[in-house]
């Protein structure tokens, strides 16, 4: 069997937009994180925003259904890694610990799962759908590894997925080019989320451990199929499978 290669940072993106933590800095709630996130991972917060004029959140939820093209990660997979439950360990044994929402943790597991293409309409699935199978026809099942948590100027509480490389290409952007997407370079798997904001003391601390981890691989697996999700939050929580589109190479 050929040993599968993973892309490189030099490929990918998470260098050029993980966040750098200033001397002195804190961890404070963008509105992003207060309208969509916050909600569902601490409603009773003093800073959570329940709705904004003219978009259809409501508590962290949306009205209209959404629609995406995601890569799940099986939770059985996940927990049983060694890397994963020292990570783990490491997270409850830190100063912010009571600040992580670790309870939380254990809703989202049954819905791993890093975005490749959202905002998809509902009268496009089938279109996707078929382009994505074509090309998994071709290349079939993507392996994948994750490394340590990520926080970006954007997106935190993530892990970062490495792709395997097929040719000299990212295995995920040939998805996304597939459906005519420009490649994003960032495939990041939510996970852990803040119920309060971090002091100085505490931001240096999660800095640290961001650095001691950074590299190490938590996962290593295949992903057997692609999936499209109806969702009505950001997190995932009320996901249902529209498709699944299974990674079956051409024989």
């Amino acid at each position: 069997m050929q040993k599968v290669t993973y892309c490189d940072d030099e490929m990918l993106a998470y260098r050029s937009t993980k966040r750098i933590f200033l001397p002195g800095e804190g961890t404070v709630f963008d509105e992003a994180y207060r309208l969509a996130h916050l909600p569902l991972v601490n409603g009773g917060h003093p800073g959570v925003i329940s709705a904004v004029d003219g978009r259809d959140y409501r508590n962290g939820t949306y009205e209209k259904t959404r629609y995406a093209l995601v890569m799940p990660i099986p939770a059985e997979v996940f927990l049983r890694s060694d890397e994963v439950q020292a990570l783990e360990l490491a997270m409850k044994s830190a100063s912010f610990a009571p600040k992580v929402a670790l309870e939380f943790c254990e809703r989202r597991r049954s819905r791993l799962h890093a975005t490749l293409a959202g905002g998809i309409q509902e009268a496009d699935i089938d279109r996707i759908v078929s382009l994505v199978q074509d090309l998994l026809g071709r290349i079939g099942p993507i392996s994948v590894c994750l490394k340590g948590p990520f926080l970006g100027t954007r997106n935190t509480g993530r892990f970062p997925v490495y792709p395997q490389k097929i040719g000299d290409e990212d295995a995920l952007a040939l998805v996304q080019k597939c459906l005519g997407i420009s490649p994003t370079k960032l495939y990041l798997v939510g996970y852990y989320h803040l119920c309060e904001e971090l002091d100085r003391k505490e931001t240096s601390e999660l800095a640290e451990l961001i650095d001691r981890w950074r590299e190490r691989v938590l996962v290593e697996t295949t992903i057997p199929f692609l999936e499209i999700y109806a969702v009505n939050d950001d997190l995932a929580l009320s996901a249902r499978v529209r498709a699944k589109i299974l990674g079956e190479a051409a024989p």
